[in-house]
Order: structure tokens, then C-alpha cells, then sequence
């Protein structure tokens, strides 16, 4: 297990991550899987809305802007390939995949198309309020450096400077060549764990956990892993094939060069 410094809990003004009612978009053409999943995140005070069919969703989607979207892939209409793409191309909202599938290759694509997040059908209504409640999270500390930021005169954050990649953590934005580099949440996210613990090798086990938030439990759980290196690569490196930012530890996992 790895350790590191211990951070005070982050709020939003007075008001405490785990107690914000955030607003959550589940799409799936069955009935009782909407129903479960509305009635107990609704218990938890968020703002639930529900579709049944792809088009319909992305008309929900734009209209009401939610802040993460839980996604089946076997949807009427429009699949949940399309839709997630579409979500996509308009923000980086975190999205979850819900899927029977157990094919390595549609967990691989659904991740690739944006994918925060991919979990197996039939599934445990528990582990998927862990793994939501591990997204919202990390929004939430976002959204707190964003405040925290704003409210200084002078923004004095950590910038990170590898190669040509510059990774202002504060900010939470990062430049390649001087130009900006658009990721999403988690894969920023993944880019600040390998950053807190440059030069030391990390498990996908251990990645899985410190950016996410839950530990792995599936082999999809290490796909995820993989893909979202695969996604950084592809954006920050010169040659995604032969990694000198993300190196590969053959036999364990990833390290980024020692930041000093």
C-alpha cells in the first residue's frame, strides 16, 4: 500500500463533498435497473434523471447537463458506443459503461471512445455507488481548487515541469510543446498519481486505487488501467509505441522520471 502526506478533508464553501447533490443521468432500457439504481442514489440526495434509449439521452444530456452519466451499451436507437462518443466530443463529464459483455475488446473500445469507468452486468448496486462515489469525488476536488484558486490574488500552484510536458496541478492543466493538452477527469487524474509518486514503480492495483478510488476486483478493472495509459501516451507522448514520459515496468506496471 502506498502512503502519502495527509490532506485535510475538502470542502465546497461550507458544504462537504459526500453531501453535495450532484446531478447523475442513468440510461438503460430496463426498467429495473433504472429503478434501482434511481431509488438509491436518490437516498443519497442526488438529482436523478433517467432515459431509455440513446437519442433520447443526448437530448437529456444537453438540455440538462449532468455532472456524471451512467451509460448501458445494449440501448436502443443510438448504442451506448455512439452516445458515450457524442457525450465526448461536448464534455468531459465522467461517464460510467454498463454492460452483459464480457469481451475484452468492447470494454477496450468503450474506454477508448471516453470511458471514465466500466462495469460488468450482473453487478452489485454497492460497488457501482463506490465507483460513482469515487468520480464525484474527485469533481468535488476540482471543483475546490477551482474556488480556492479564483479567490487568490496570485495563483501559486505546483507546476510540474517533465520533458517538454508541463503539469500544473493547482489548475489542473497541462501543456506539451506550449500547447494546451485537453484530458479528462481521470485521465488527469491518473497523470497526478504518477506524478505524486514519480520514480517509484506503481501496480495497476495501486493506480486503480489512488486515482479511482477502489481497488481492483476484475479483470475490466486493469483494462481500464491500461487504457487510460494507452489515452495519455497518445496525447503527451512523441512516440506512444517507445514511452520515455509513461514507461512501462515490465512486470509491474508504470513510472513517470523522478520529479525533483
Amino acid at each position: 500500500m502506498l502512503t502519502a502526506p495527509q490532506v485535510p478533508a475538502i470542502t465546497l464553501g461550507q458544504k462537504k463533498v459526500e453531501e453535495i447533490p450532484w446531478k447523475i443521468l442513468i440510461v438503460d432500457d430496463e426498467a429495473s435497473i433504472r429503478r434501482i439504481l434511481a431509488f438509491r442514489l436518490q437516498q443519497k440526495g442526488h438529482n436523478i434523471l433517467t432515459a431509455t434509449n440513446g437519442v433520447e439521452a443526448f437530448e437529456l444530456f444537453n438540455q440538462a447537463l449532468p455532472d456524471l452519466v451512467i451509460i448501458d451499451l445494449m440501448l436502443p436507437e443510438m448504442c451506448g458506443f455512439e452516445l458515450t462518443e457524442q457525450i465526448r466530443k461536448k464534455s468531459y463529464v465522467p461517464i460510467i459503461i454498463l454492460s452483459a459483455s464480457t469481451d475484452e475488446a468492447s470494454i477496450i473500445k468503450g474506454l477508448e471512445l471516453g470511458a471514465d469507468d466500466f462495469v460488468k452486468k450482473p453487478f452489485s448496486p454497492l460497488e457501482l455507488e463506490v465507483r460513482i462515489k469515487g468520480l464525484l469525488d474527485r469533481i468535488g476536488r476540482v471543483h475546490s481548487i477551482e474556488e480556492q484558486t479564483q479567490n487568490q490574488s496570485t495563483h501559486v500552484g505546483q507546476v510540474i515541469l517533465i520533458e517538454d510536458v508541463k503539469i500544473d496541478i493547482a489548475k489542473r492543466q497541462v501543456f506539451r510543446k506550449g500547447q494546451r493538452v485537453h484530458l479528462t477527469e481521470k485521465e488527469f487524474a491518473l497523470l497526478e498519481t504518477l506524478v505524486k509518486y514519480s520514480g517509484e514503480p506503481m501496480t495497476h492495483e495501486q493506480l486503480l486505487e489512488e486515482a479511482w478510488g477502489f481497488p481492483v476486483r476484475t479483470q475490466s478493472d486493469v483494462y481500464i488501467v491500461r487504457t487510460h495509459v494507452s489515452r495519455l501516451r497518445s496525447k503527451l507522448e512523441d512516440n506512444p509505441d517507445e514511452p520515455t514520459l509513461i514507461q512501462t515496468v515490465r512486470g509491474i506496471g508504470y513510472k513517470l522520471p523522478k520529479v525533483t
